[in-house]
């Protein structure tokens, strides 16, 4: 017999099921023999210690009132937690408690005592599918931490009024197995309906176990032999052709969309700026992984084409969600969400590693019900997709809002007088004749000193607009002056438009990088207008100064003075942008292709000469 996934139909038609469940799958399957599975689910601390002071009903005072005969007899509880210790769970309280007669005119006897009380769990599911748990032990302790003396009495006011109601806790399991079972019903190929149905028989648990997060409620699985479809391994292959291109394009649209989605809904929820750089830095990176795979330097997997992005993606927003216990300050129906939707995402990293050979996809069905899983009550198709300016994502990212952005600045003035004002459409005229200066200009050999003087001060002007609420030192603004137009010759030799037959036309790369910046429609989906950066040069130009600034004073700066070395800021911010955030280092990289070491190089170049004086040599693309 040969072993398979439960998760074998849910990662062919997306993760639809797992929207009903309530806990984490922390680990892929552990095969325990050759017929046999085990799913590990697990249930946060924190989702189970809400849940359970709900059941205790506390007042607004923080208290439990569990027993008060009088005002001499009385059994009160406050801050109850669940812990885990050595991998026993423990329930553990502050108690006062009371015991005592009042007669008429005779001093009453009363026994107080305050402390707390220690519980032993020991967690098991029923024959109905609920989670619950006994008490094994306890123990009491005086306030001072020592252990009680007076204690048959709290003894037996804990056993007869807390015992009963920790005791009646209960967690449902039921419902989460039986649409489970409906998903993998519905989503069996008829080749694997009768091995589905075998195994969905055979479901049960195994012992639970205690980690310092929360409880692992394994499901056990018996499985049937089943044809091995692993497939093959993708080939390295050439670029993509033009049409190829757009059809992967497409591909990648519901993913892309996707990852916007969450990180706006987590970015609203966490507010740390930690946690909001690391999304910056996973969506972005995202995105140039994908313009890896469109330009053939990463082979495609023409079966799944976006099954590595989705795991590469998945592992860094999972560590972002559960680093520095970030979720510690949300509700219960938020941790709800974000722990049924992280089980979701990694139930179907789990199919993926356990079932290979059945050649699983997936779906956008899934991704769109695996972020409204996370935000249900957002009316917004979590897989729209456009090329439109979201002020969302900008402002989330600490980007200028587009509407506060000076519509001019002295170099648009200029430009303006020169150039007039360019085309808006995205097919300009056919250039007949001399060009004229009111067209997007393609300057002529004679042209290129005029060119050149003006884009010269439009690169400066933009540079000094981006450097006036940088805050930075004298030396870092010197440098990302220099930076900016030997970034921009780097990119494009300073052009932003090329004749094409008898039209001019936007510069434009095979991955979609526009203009004088190639700034990249993928990446920067979202954050600037793709029509603007097409034909409005001055705009394209701020774009690419604006994310130049981010990678600067995020990536650079930091780069330089761990090293000590004020240039490595100019050296590592054109890494990362060139490459992403996570290149930011890579002219440091020993182990980097010889293509980036001569791309990191030639910017070193550029960068060098205009800084000691230089002057652009824009007929031979160098610096003089």
């Amino acid at each position: 017999m040969k072993t398979i996934s439960i998760f074998s139909s849910i990662h062919r038609c997306g993760v639809a099921g797992w929207t009903i469940l309530l806990f984490i799958l922390l680990a892929t399957p552990c095969l325990l023999n050759a017929a046999t599975i085990e799913v590990p689910l697990f249930l946060r601390i924190q989702i189970l210690q809400n849940a359970l002071e709900r059941s205790l009903n506390l007042q607004p005072d923080g208290k439990a009132h569990l027993y008060q005969k009088d005002s001499q007899n009385f059994l009160f509880i406050s801050e109850p937690s669940l812990y885990i210790r050595n991998g026993e769970v423990h329930f553990r309280c502050n108690a006062s408690a009371s015991a005592g007669i009042s007669q008429l005119e005779i001093l009453p006897s009363v026994v107080d005592w305050q402390g707390t009380i220690d519980l032993n769990l020991f967690f098991y599911v029923d024959d109905q599918w609920q989670l619950r748990y006994r008490i094994t032990d306890s123990a009491i302790y005086d306030q001072d931490g020592s252990e009680a003396l007076v204690t048959s009495f709290i003894w037996f006011l804990s056993k007869s009024y807390l015992y009963p109601i920790l005791e009646d806790f209960t967690f449902d399991l039921a419902m989460p197995r039986m649409e489970i079972q409906a998903l993998l019903r519905s989503c069996a190929s008829p080749e694997d309906t009768h091995a589905i149905e075998t195994m969905l028989d055979t479901v049960r648990t195994g012992p639970l176990l205690a980690d310092e997060r929360g409880i692992v409620v394994p499901l056990l699985l018996n499985v049937e032999d089943q044809e091995d479809k692993t497939p093959i391994p993708p080939k390295t292959q050439q670029p993509l052709t033009e049409e190829e291109l757009e059809a992967f394009q497409q591909v990648f649209e519901p993913l892309d969309a996707f990852l916007v989605f969450v990180v706006k809904t987590i970015g609203a929820d966490f507010i740390d700026p930690l946690q909001r750089e690391q999304l910056f830095e996973l969506l972005i990176s995202t995105r140039y992984q994908l313009l890896a795979i469109l330009s053939g330097e990463v082979p495609v997997d023409t079966e799944d084409p976006l099954r590595q992005l989705f795991v590469n993606a998945w592992h860094k927003l999972k560590l972002i969600i559960e680093s520095n216990d970030v979720q510690n300050g949300l509700m219960q129906e938020k941790l709800l969400r974000y722990m049924t939707f992280m089980n979701a995402g990694d139930a179907l990293l789990v199919l993926d590693t356990a079932a290979p050979q059945l050649g699983m996809q997936i779906s956008t069905d899934g991704l769109r019900r695996l972020a409204r899983m996370l935000n249900p009550d957002s009316v917004e198709d979590p897989l729209k997709f456009d090329w439109q300016v979201d002020p969302v994502l900008r402002e989330l990212f600490n980007f200028i809002p587009e509407t506060q952005q000076k519509s001019s600045t002295i170099g648009q003035l200029l430009l303006d007088m020169l150039l007039g004002t360019a085309h808006a459409a995205d097919a300009p005229p056919a250039k007949t004749g001399q060009t004229r200066r009111l067209d997007p200009w393609v300057p002529s050999t004679d042209e290129l000193e005029e060119y050149k003087s003006l884009i010269d001060g439009l690169l400066l002007s933009e540079s000094r607009e981006q450097l006036k609420n940088a805050g930075l030192d004298d030396a870092y603004r010197v440098i990302f002056q220099h930076l900016v137009p030997a970034t921009a010759l780097m990119e494009s030799c300073w052009r932003q438009y090329v004749i094409k037959g008898e039209k001019i036309v936007f510069l434009r790369s095979r991955s979609g990088s526009i203009g004088m910046m190639q700034v990249n429609q993928h990446v920067w989906r979202g954050f600037y207008s793709l029509n603007r950066l097409k034909w409005d040069l001055v705009y394209n130009i701020r774009a690419g100064t604006e994310i130049l600034m981010h990678y600067f004073k995020d990536y650079g700066i930091k780069v330089a003075e761990i090293n000590r070395k004020p240039e490595y800021a100019a050296r590592s911010a054109y890494s990362a942008y060139n490459a992403g955030p996570q290149e930011a280092r890579r002219f440091m990289d020993k182990n980097a292709t010889a293509r980036e070491r001569q791309v990191d190089s030639r910017l070193w170049t550029y960068y060098q000469a205009l800084s000691s004086g230089g002057t652009v040599n824009l007929a031979a693309c160098s610096v003089d």
